[in-house]
């Protein structure tokens, strides 16, 4: 995999978990209402609680996990495809907190999200060795760069009265699509070294 076709696959997989609506979706929506830049309020308290685990991955994926990056990689497949289907019956709920804090908050006690980086995540993070320090800065980069701008989007339209029913289905949809096709790619990628 070269350089490229990593930040690829990174925009592309976050994207994917990024697009599905959820509690820091609903939040941005409801913020977004009476701040326009709520977005990139609520996309820094993420960032905050996001960048530290991705650079410990990062520097935990240099060491040879020989089975363990399989069943990682494969794991994290399975929860993509899993993402998929329950994101078919997400309900929004609107949280209390705001901005900054509820960025953090809602990250950090989200268990999927957690689950996402002890997976998906981690697989990325162990791609990124190939690159050494370019591929750290590019994952942090082109993911981060993903949340800021779907929370800015997502509040800047809610701000100038935008309905988001059909932009919802569309994202969900999408989403959808993303998650399934790369939850094939990582159980491949993971057990392609296995039958070779």
């Amino acid at each position: 995999m070269d350089l490229l076709l990593f930040i690829a696959t990174v925009i592309l997989v976050s994207l994917s978990g990024v697009l599905m609506p959820g509690p820091v979706f609903a939040t941005a929506l409801a913020e977004g209402r009476k701040n326009k830049h709520a977005g990139l309020h609520i996309a820094s308290g993420h960032a905050a609680i996001e960048v530290p685990i991705i650079i410990a991955l990062f520097f935990f994926g240099k060491f040879e996990l020989g089975a363990v990056k399989t069943i990682i990689g494969f794991a994290g497949g399975v929860f993509l495809i899993y993402l998929a289907f329950s994101s078919l019956k997400e309900e929004d709920e609107e949280k209390t907190i705001k901005g900054f804090v509820a960025g953090f908050a809602l990250s950090s006690l989200n268990p999927y999200f957690i689950m996402w980086w002890l997976t998906i995540g981690f697989t990325l993070a162990i791609k990124a060795n190939s690159f050494g320090i370019l591929g750290l800065v590019s994952l942090i980069i082109f993911h981060e760069l993903c949340d800021y701008s779907w929370y800015e989007f997502i509040s800047l339209f809610s701000y100038h009265g935008a309905k988001f029913d059909v932009i919802k289905e569309i994202t969900k949809a999408t989403s959808f699509i993303l998650l399934i096709l790369f939850g094939i790619y990582f159980i491949y990628d993971a057990l392609s070294p296995i039958f070779s």
